[in-house]
C-alpha cells in the first residue's frame, strides 16, 4: 500500500467525520448551545484558532473528530448556553444532527453521480447462459417493478433482494409494453458469486450530463436518458438503497461474526488501494467517481452505526433523551453515565478486535 493510497483513504474518512461533527455543531448553534471546541483528528493539538469562543483545532492523529459542547461531558453545567439546559427536543436534534448530515452528504453525492454517469437500471438487457428468469417467461426489454411485493426502482433494489434470497421461489412483477405480468422465478446458486441469482444483465440509465459518445449511440429499449429531476430521484433511491444495504449487513452481523467487519485502518487501506487502481485503469475521472462512491457508502455507514441504540453511541444517547421526553424529567446523570461508560468499554474492546483483524488482513495480503 502506497503513501498516496493511505492519504486518499484518510481524506475520505476525514470528510465523513468532519461532516458528521458539523451536523452536531450547526444544530448546537441553532439551539443556543455553546460549542467549546470543534476538532479534526485525535490526540494533542497541532494547530488551533479561536473564533467566537469556539476553539477550532487540528490534532495529531488523522482519525475521528469531535464537537465538544458546554456541559455535555459531565451533564452538570446548568448555565443557559449549556447542553444540559437546552430543551430536550433541541438536545435530540443536536445528537441526531451528525447522522442527518451524513445522510444529506450521501444524497448530494448520489445525485451528482447520477447526473454524470450511466448506472444500471432494472431493465433486462441480456440473459445469462443459465437464466431462471428467462425460463419463467421474461424477455429482453422487460422492466422489473416488484419482487416479493417490494418495489424496485433501481437495479440495486433487485440486488438487495437477491442477497436476501435463500433459493426459494420469488414472485416478480415485470412491465412489458405498458402491461404488467406476474412470474415466479426460482433462483440458482452460483458458487463464484457466493449467492443466488436469476441470470440477467441489467440495462443502464444515463445521467443528464452523461455523454453517449463515451460508448457510442445506442437505441436499445434498456438504455434510458434521465432528466434533471430523474437524476435527483435516482440519487434519493441510491441513498435509500445504501441505508437498506447497511441495515441488512448489521442484521447479519451475529450470524457472520466480526471477520467481515473493517475498521478505520482496513477502510483506509481498501479505499486507497481501489482508488489507486482506478487511476491506473481508467484515469483521473474514474478515480473521482470511485472516490465519491466510497464517500457516499461510508457516510451512510457512519450515520447508521451512530444511530444504533447502543450505549456510548449517538443512538444510545437518543434513547435516554426520548425516555426523558416521555417521563418529562431527566434520567439520573450518574446512572446514564455508568451505562455509557460500560458501552464505551465494550466498544473499545470491539475496536481492538476489529483493528487486529485489519492488521491480519493487511499482512496476509
Amino acid at each position: 500500500m502506497t503513501i498516496s493510497a493511505i492519504l486518499v483513504g484518510l481524506l475520505i474518512f476525514t470528510i465523513i467525520v468532519v461532516v458528521h461533527e458539523l451536523g452536531h455543531y450547526w444544530a448546537a448553534r441553532r439551539a443556543g448551545i455553546h460549542v467549546e471546541e470543534f476538532s479534526v483528528g485525535m490526540g494533542p493539538r497541532i494547530l488551533y484558532i479561536t473564533r467566537k469562543g469556539t476553539i477550532w483545532s487540528l490534532k495529531l492523529l488523522p482519525l475521528g473528530g469531535s464537537c465538544r459542547m458546554k456541559g455535555d461531558e459531565d451533564g452538570t453545567d446548568a448555565e443557559p448556553d449549556s447542553f444540559t439546559s437546552a430543551k430536550v427536543g433541541w438536545r435530540i436534534v443536536v445528537i441526531a444532527g451528525g447522522a442527518i448530515m451524513n445522510f444529506l452528504l450521501a444524497f448530494v453525492l448520489a445525485t451528482i453521480i447520477s447526473m454524470f454517469n450511466a448506472l444500471p437500471n432494472a431493465i433486462i438487457s441480456n440473459f445469462a447462459e443459465i437464466s431462471p428468469i428467462r425460463e419463467a417467461g421474461a424477455e429482453i426489454g422487460d422492466r422489473i417493478v416488484r419482487v416479493n411485493n417490494r418495489s424496485i426502482n433501481i437495479f440495486g433494489d433487485f440486488s438487495l433482494e437477491m442477497l436476501r434470497s435463500d433459493g426459494s421461489p420469488i414472485d416478480i412483477v415485470i412491465e412489458r409494453d405498458g402491461q404488467r405480468h406476474n412470474i415466479t422465478v426460482t433462483p440458482r446458486y452460483l458458487a463464484d458469486e457466493g449467492r443466488f441469482l436469476v441470470g440477467f444483465t441489467p440495462g443502464e440509465t444515463r445521467g443528464i450530463f452523461y455523454s453517449p459518445a463515451q460508448t457510442g449511440p445506442e437505441a436499445q429499449p434498456w438504455i434510458q436518458q434521465d432528466n434533471f429531476f430523474g437524476s435527483i430521484a435516482r440519487g434519493f433511491h441510491n441513498t435509500s438503497l445504501q441505508v437498506r444495504f447497511t441495515l441488512f449487513a448489521v442484521s447479519t452481523l451475529f450470524s457472520h461474526g466480526l471477520d467481515g467487519i473493517m475498521g478505520p485502518l482496513g477502510i483506509v487501506a481498501t479505499v486507497g488501494g481501489d482508488v489507486g487502481e482506478s487511476v491506473a485503469a481508467g484515469g483521473g475521472m474514474a478515480a473521482v467517481w470511485l472516490l465519491m462512491s466510497y464517500t457516499l457508502l461510508l457516510s451512510v455507514n457512519l450515520g447508521i452505526i451512530n444511530l444504533l441504540p447502543l450505549p456510548a453511541l449517538d443512538g444510545g444517547r437518543l434513547i435516554f433523551l426520548f425516555l426523558e421526553a416521555i417521563r418529562r424529567k431527566p434520567i439520573n446523570p450518574d446512572k446514564e453515565g455508568m451505562v455509557h461508560f460500560a458501552g464505551f468499554v465494550l466498544l473499545m474492546a470491539l475496536a481492538a478486535v476489529v483493528f487486529f483483524n485489519d492488521i491480519v488482513r493487511m499482512i496476509s495480503g
